[in-house]
């Protein structure tokens, strides 16, 4: 492997990385488009014992329903310019030290957000067996069973593959996000009731070094 040093400007690089955005132990690859191919060719034509194929290919739909269950947010659905790291309950990602020192982009909405608190935040839920798609408004459920005023939308949702039920994520007003709260989704005009639920929906199997 060359070092850095060895890297003339423009250099194609093939990186690999192993970040898991499925919940599931995995590798992502970045390399040129000119090499692309033959790199999937060469996965493909890796064989077990028994000569079958290790490695299939699968669509988006596949790796979207994992990273939901795993309760990964994704940009342009639970994040956007507008959303904070706060309101996504993603304030892990900011270093104690950041927080208290500031100095990087959004600082003041951050800063505000963690002083005053938000009124509404990213949460997880589950539901039935109907998939509650992204731009589902979410309702209050009054103790009849009927949807009360709207409290949040669905900002991803399917069929959770391994829960074998409707899961999603939402952003829903305080004090609805809080765990075990139930609430009403309407679907094609017709209500289904769905959970509020803590994430990962099902458990990440991530590789740790023992």
């Amino acid at each position: 492997m060359e070092s850095t040093n060895d890297l003339k400007f423009k250099h194609d690089a093939t990186i690999v990385t192993r970040c898991g955005y499925t919940g599931e132990d995995g590798f992502e690859v970045s390399l040129p488009n000119s090499q692309a191919e033959a790199f999937m060719d060469a996965v493909f034509a890796v064989k077990d014992g028994e000569g079958a194929a290790m490695a299939v290919p699968v669509g988006l739909g596949a790796r979207d329903s994992l990273r939901l269950e795993a309760g990964l947010c994704l940009y342009g659905h639970e994040l956007n310019e507008d959303i904070s790291p706060i309101q996504a309950m993603l304030a892990w990602t900011i270093s104690k030290r950041r927080k208290e020192s500031l100095g990087f982009l959004g600082e003041e909405v951050v800063k505000k957000h963690m002083d005053e608190g938000i009124n509404n935040k990213r949460c997880g839920f589950i539901g039935g067996k109907i998939p509650v798609r992204e731009n589902t408004e979410l309702f209050e459920a009054l103790p009849d069973g009927t949807p009360g005023k709207k409290v949040g939308v669905v900002t991803s949702g399917t069929i959770g593959p391994s829960i074998k039920k409707a899961c999603g994520m939402a952003y829903v007003d305080t004090p609805f996000n809080k765990f075990k709260t139930n609430l009403i989704a309407v679907v094609r005009g017709k209500n289904e009731p769905v959970t509020v639920t803590k994430m990962p929906f099902y458990p990440s199997n991530y590789y740790k070094k023992p």
